[in-house]
């Protein structure tokens, strides 16, 4: 119930302050909350020091992921809030064209991203601008923080999948039913919590990266659209859409889900480089990730 409280509380705090006043609070609450964890320190350090190909990485680089993480939940819990005239104030927007695209051809499309910047404003911008979302999530540990999270999505139109929930084959139905819709599925895809991905390479270390995104895409014919929503320095974002990644034709089934997720891997790496202290891992990502059920 502790960290029910804490969410709860600080939705309701960011509901009462002004929002460059509550972007300030969350960052002298995040200073707490990194000088009393060494643990997570450590695995951002870790984290950082990989990217940026350094042994050791200044303190106030890690404090700032701390940071950035308090700030993308202010704006997390700011979604009841959340219209089209905020989306225009807090968002700029590079290659829109990009997601539009494959909607506008019925197709439907794979949205992707990682635990960079703002990736749960990214779904909510997208389902309020027409596309509709469906987003796989990973269900909480705490009932009613769960409940709190599925329903701030719920408020900006995102249709929660909790994949641990599902039977393998009601998953299966629920994407066939997506894509015949003409909608998106929003998948998060930096980590292999389900250890059945391909062993690849980032920042010269092995890493396991999922290859979910992939097999969609191959076996839907369905385009994957890279989206990363970053946090700049005016405490607004600016949304960046790459250009849809689609399979050769002609190419063999297991030889076009390795080609994608290498040429997915390119583009995270490219964000992940340019934007290091907005990739929200406060665990050491070389490591295994803990192995979830469904």
């Amino acid at each position: 119930m502790f960290f029910y409280a804490v969410y709860l509380a600080g939705y309701y705090l960011c509901l009462t302050l002004p929002r460059p006043v509550a972007l300030w609070t969350a960052r002298r609450l995040a200073d707490a909350s990194y000088a009393r964890s060494p643990r997570d320190r450590e695995a951002v350090s870790k984290n950082l020091s990989a990217v940026l190909n350094t042994p050791r990485v200044p303190a106030p680089l890690v404090r700032e992921v701390f940071r950035n993480f308090a700030m993308y939940l202010v704006d997390f819990f700011l979604f009841s809030r959340l219209d089209h005239r905020r989306l225009s104030k807090w968002i700029r927007v590079e290659g829109l064209e990009n997601a539009k695209r494959p909607f506008q051809e019925g197709r439907g499309g794979i949205g992707v991203t990682a635990h960079l910047g703002n990736y749960e404003l990214a779904g909510a911008y997208y389902s309020l601008m027409g596309i509709p979302v469906n987003a796989v999530v990973l269900t909480h540990q705490n009932p009613f923080v769960d409940r709190f999270f599925n329903r701030q999505r719920q408020r900006v139109g995102v249709k929660a999948l909790a994949i641990q929930r599902m039977s393998p084959r009601r998953f299966v139905e629920e994407v066939q039913g997506i894509f015949r819709r003409n909608e998106m599925l929003a998948l998060v895809c930096d980590r292999d919590f389900f250890h059945r991905g391909v062993k690849l390479s980032l920042f010269g270390r092995p890493i396991q990266l999922p290859t979910g995104p992939a097999a969609f895409s191959v076996r839907h014919r369905v385009p994957i659209i890279p989206t990363f929503l970053i946090r700049e320095k005016d405490g607004n974002y600016r949304l960046f859409v790459e250009p849809p990644l689609s399979a050769p034709q002609g190419m063999p089934g297991p030889e076009a889900e390795l080609f994608l997720t290498r040429e997915l891997l390119a583009i995270l790496k490219r964000y992940i480089e340019r934007f290091p202290t907005q990739w929200y891992l406060f665990q050491e990502f070389w490591k295994p990730a803990p192995p979830l059920v469904v």
